[in-house]
């Protein structure tokens, strides 16, 4: 089946929108970004939105409308596929808002939802890090950890289309409680937001008045940050170099069950954490060697993305061609 024509994928995050205007070979055309500002509320943001879409089309030299076949919409939360709605997103705060209805009926397209890190791992799949497989992983480690599962050739969205929790395996039944309710969640672990929590308590506890990262974030706990501890880690703080080395080995004790679980050729990592390099992948994949099956492990290669920040609007986009099975691998 050979489809021609133009996608849009749209990437809502709670600080960010990205929509890309894909081509039929999942090409980036062309991109935007503008704040999301979801405390303006979903009206504000959805007119906004709407403003985004109609100016990146308009810069498109002789776009038809008819040439745009669909568009999707990436985002982390509870969304209905079938109707369209986003039921839950804390991210945006919002609840029961029929995003796709809305968006079908000003354009006059297909609109589908995914979730975000569905959307990645499909996008990664098939122009990106994991073209070529039939069975890839994809893992963001952010603020949060979340994955995207192809098996099989086939992306898996589970009876709720939340499948692939990855960041809510549990890695230790009598570790610190997650806002799902579960203890000891690889997120409390490896998350940005947890590495920047462990750092802060550390600094406020007096463990580390000396370490450089205390000395960058200026003795003060709440200028934290996960990029701020791997910067410290790149300058050769020891502090920071284990806080990443623990992130990375339990890291690698949920990945271990990601693998066993699913078998893959390949496990493609993205994210604002993932560019912490070898201080976090190292001990990840020490671990994963040391704890999983071996004929298992030790033929699954690692990758980083290859389409980054791009790859929830390039994997929304192209969501209607691979549900219309125009996708080849």
């Amino acid at each position: 089946m050979t489809i021609d024509g133009y996608f849009l994928g749209i990437d809502i995050g709670g600080t960010k929108m990205l929509a890309a205007l894909v081509d039929a070979q999942g090409r980036v055309v062309i991109k935007d970004q503008q704040p999301t500002l979801a405390a303006e509320g979903e009206q504000e943001v959805i007119r906004r939105l709407i403003l985004m879409i109609e100016s990146l089309l308009s810069s498109v030299p002789n776009l038809h409308a008819r040439s745009i076949l669909s568009l999707g919409i990436a985002t982390a939360g509870i969304l209905d596929m079938d109707t369209g709605t986003i039921v839950l997103s804390t991210n945006l705060g919002w609840k029961n808002v029929a995003l796709g209805p809305i968006l079908e009926r000003k354009f006059g397209i297909p609109v589908r939802l995914i979730n975000d890190a569905s959307a990645a791992a499909l996008g990664e799949w098939i122009v990106g890090a994991g073209k070529g497989t039939e069975d890839c992983l994809y893992v963001t480690v952010s603020t949060g950890i979340g994955g995207g599962v192809i098996s099989g050739g086939h992306l898996l969205l589970g009876a709720s289309n939340n499948a692939a929790e990855i960041g809510h395996i549990s890695i230790d039944r009598k570790g610190p409680t997650c806002k799902c309710g579960n203890k000891g969640c690889v997120e409390m672990y490896a998350s940005g937001n947890s590495i920047a929590r462990i750092a802060a308590e550390d600094i406020i506890a007096g463990k580390v008045l000396t370490a450089p990262l205390a000395e960058m974030a200026g003795h003060d706990p709440n200028r934290v940050t996960a990029k701020l501890v791997a910067e410290a880690a790149s300058s050769g703080d020891p502090y920071a170099i284990s806080l990443l080395k623990e992130a990375g080995e339990a890291l690698g004790t949920a990945m271990v069950t990601f693998i066993h679980l699913f078998n893959p050729e390949i496990i493609i990592f993205g994210g604002g954490v993932s560019l912490s390099g070898d201080v976090l992948f190292e001990p990840m994949w020490n671990t994963i060697q040391k704890l999983g099956i071996e004929d298992m492990v030790k033929d699954v290669k690692m990758a980083r993305s290859s389409l980054g920040v791009d790859a929830g609007a390039v994997g929304a986009a192209l969501l209607w061609k691979y549900e219309n099975q125009a996708v080849t691998i």
